[in-house]
């Protein structure tokens, strides 16, 4: 049986909702905006379980109309330990590449969808990228080579919005062969 964490994350919108928010902070409204094929109650329902399971925070509160708008951020690196696969089943894994693609293709989609039907196609210049390969390495060079892109990675992470990046994500995912 996964870990109550792994449970959380290893659902296909409160996936793309950690992915999302990642960057930064987004109300339940942004979101719905960067997410728009989840229905608003469903969105709020699994944002309630993010902040309830301690992977989202409430960073502020808004007086809004008579309701308060509540602004999200990520509260810990949403990444699965050793410890919270334990006890996973084949099934379990099987279903957590599932999501975990099915998210990768939901983006992919969405990218695909932002561009109009006249509109110049240009995914290279978008700054679209695909890599596929092997790698021949050892367990201790297999966990250095991680750990340095774990490390680029979150370097980047804190970096803010501004007019000249874009949101961009990006997966990496090793698999035995």
């Amino acid at each position: 049986m996964p870990s109550k964490k792994a449970d959380l994350l290893l659902h296909p919108t409160r996936l793309q909702i950690i992915t999302s928010i990642s960057t930064g902070q987004m109300t339940a409204r942004e979101l719905s905006q960067v997410i728009p094929d989840v229905p608003q109650t469903t969105l709020y329902r699994h944002i309630n379980a993010l902040v309830e399971g301690g992977l989202l925070k409430v960073v502020s509160e808004t007086q809004i109309r008579g309701t308060v708008e509540r602004t999200y951020a990520v509260a810990t690196l949403p990444s699965l330990k050793p410890e919270d696969l334990q006890g996973m089943t084949r099934q379990d894994y099987q279903q957590a590449f599932l999501v975990y693609l099915s998210t990768l293709m939901s983006a992919a989609q969405r990218y695909l969808d932002s561009k109009g039907k006249d509109e110049d196609f240009d995914p290279i210049a978008d700054g679209l990228d695909l890599s596929l390969g092997t790698l021949n390495l050892s367990d201790a060079e297999f966990r250095t080579i991680n750990k340095r892109i774990l490390e680029v990675i979150l370097s980047a992470s804190g970096n803010q919005p501004s007019p000249v990046r874009k949101r961009r994500m990006f997966t990496y995912l090793f698999i035995p062969q």
